[in-house]
C-alpha cells in the first residue's frame, strides 16, 4: 500500500513541478515582452502585471507541496539529536498530523473563499478570480496529501533524517 501512495505521490509531484515550471517561464516571458515594450517601444501592454501575479501565487502553492514531499520544510533541529528515536518518531507523526489537519482548513477556507470570487472577475485579464483563488485549496490539499504521506512513512519506516543543507525539492 505505501509503494501505490509514494506512486501517486510522485505522479503529482511530477504534475505540480511542470506545471510550476510551466507558469515560472510565462511569467518571464510576459514580463520580458512587457520590459521591451515599456523602454524600447514606450508602450504596455495593461494586463502582463496582473496576470504574472497571479501566476506566481499559482508556483508559491504548487512549490510549497514539492518543499512538503521532499520533507524540506524550514524546521529547527538542533535538539533532535537529544530525543530518544521512538519519542521523536511520535513527535514527528504528531506535528505532520495536526499540519495536516490545518492543511485541510486551508483546503476548505481557500475553497469557500474560490466560490466566493467566482462572482467577480480580474480587471485586466477578465477571468474570474476562481481560478485565481482556487490556488490555495489546490496547493494546500497537494501539500495536505503529501504530509500525510510523509505521516505514514514515519509510521512504517520510522523518522527520516534528511540533511537540512541540502535543498532536495525540484521546481
Amino acid at each position: 500500500m505505501l509503494i501505490f501512495v509514494e506512486r501517486i505521490a510522485g505522479l503529482l509531484g511530477a504534475v505540480a513541478s511542470v506545471l510550476a515550471r510551466l507558469c515560472l517561464i510565462a511569467i518571464a516571458l510576459v514580463l520580458f515582452v512587457q520590459v521591451v515594450l515599456r523602454y524600447g517601444f514606450s508602450s504596455t501592454l495593461p494586463w502582463p502585471e496582473e496576470m504574472s501575479r497571479y501566476l506566481m501565487i499559482w508556483v508559491v502553492m504548487l512549490a510549497g507541496s514539492l518543499l512538503v514531499k521532499d520533507d524540506q520544510l524550514v524546521r529547527v533541529d538542533f535538539f533532535d539529536r537529544f530525543w530518544p528515536e521512538r519519542l521523536l518518531l511520535w513527535r514527528n507523526i504528531l506535528f505532520r498530523v495536526l499540519l495536516a489537519m490545518l492543511l485541510g482548513v486551508m483546503v476548505w477556507k481557500g475553497y469557500e473563499n474560490a466560490l466566493f470570487g467566482a462572482r467577480r472577475q480580474a480587471v485586466t485579464l477578465g477571468i474570474s478570480f476562481y481560478w485565481i483563488y482556487l490556488a490555495v485549496p489546490v496547493g494546500a490539499g497537494l501539500m495536505m496529501f503529501h504530509m500525510l504521506v510523509a505521516a505514514l512513512q514515519d509510521i512504517l519506516r520510522g523518522p527520516r533524517r534528511a540533511d537540512p543543507s541540502i535543498l532536495n525539492a525540484e521546481i
